[in-house]
């Protein structure tokens, strides 16, 4: 799949029936499944047909095929995790602006998100790095992601916001990626994930550090 080939959502021929309707959500919820429970090349027509009980006609009805297909799926899942995000960012933006648990609860938001759909980002990332169509449609999707999440957080100090943003979408791409386990000696809990990203956070933007002792100890290295 190259940037020639990758569609846009309107390459999907939208069911018109209730029926036909069942029939491709059956169709994504499949190829999802697959593709989160065995990878980008267990994605096939026929594994998908198979799945969601359906004849090849319900999909090339629909797609030009398994590049169609894919990004159908893809466009639906991304659609969820970016709305996810923002109902969470939403009920961060009701904290009060600049303080602790505005941070706080930003970076729940973000570290939610990906919980929740970490298995389908964990193959989306993997399959961006040989996919230059996928990346650059992820990268784009990842400032705007990011941009949300900035307008959230305190302006100062400059750049601080923008900082704590990345760092906190590569903390979370990094454990999709590589799990509870990465660069620790026994898994971090999701709690204790989010614990930690916040003190970075907190940190980063000059919040919390002197009753903490986490972010003081943090400090003291720098």
């Amino acid at each position: 799949m190259d940037a020639a080939a990758a569609p846009t959502r309107r390459r999907v021929k939208p069911p018109l029936q209730q029926r036909s309707r069942d029939a491709w959500n059956r169709i994504l919820d499949a190829g999802v499944a697959i593709l989160v429970e065995r990878g980008r090349t267990a994605l096939t027509i026929g594994s998908v047909c198979e799945r969601a009980k359906v004849a090849p006609s319900a999909i090339y009805a629909r797609v030009d095929g398994i590049s169609g297909l894919f990004w159908a799926i893809y466009d639906r899942e991304i659609a969820h995790v970016l709305q996810t995000n923002r109902k969470l960012l939403s009920a961060a933006a009701r904290t009060p602006p600049g303080s602790d648990a505005r941070i706080r609860a930003v970076v729940h938001a973000m570290c939610e998100t990906f919980r929740r759909y970490g298995a389908f980002l964990e193959q989306i990332v993997s399959i961006s790095v040989v996919d230059p169509a996928l990346r650059e449609r992820g990268s784009q999707e990842s400032l705007a992601f990011l941009g949300e999440v900035v307008r959230l957080l305190p302006s100062r100090p400059v750049r601080g916001a923008t900082d704590v943003a990345r760092m906190i979408h590569q903390e979370c791409v990094f454990r999709a990626l590589y799990g509870d386990r990465w660069l620790s000696r026994r898994a971090e809990s999701n709690a204790a994930f989010e614990r930690r990203v916040s003190v970075m956070a907190l940190c980063r933007l000059g919040r919390g550090w002197r009753g903490d002792d986490a972010c003081r100890r943090r400090r003291s290295f720098e």
